[in-house]
């Protein structure tokens, strides 16, 4: 996880009520269970648990060449 720390990434993430949801977010900081990163579409930061996050990919920027 500390390899994302900086990077916005989508993730498939299922919380501690087995809500599955899509997020798009920038990891801000890593430990050994949980990350904090500021997700976009609560436009806020969150605490999520690593052990809920599905799959993760980071999110590349659209270029004009």
């Amino acid at each position: 996880m500390q390899n994302y720390i900086g990077k916005d990434v989508q993730l498939i993430y299922i919380d501690n009520k087995r809500n599955i949801s899509i997020r798009n977010v920038k990891v801000l900081a890593a430990g050994d269970t949980h990350f904090k990163a500021y997700c976009y579409q609560a436009k806020s930061v969150r605490t999520f648990n690593k052990s809920g996050v599905v799959d993760m990919e980071v999110l590349r920027k659209w270029q004009a060449s």
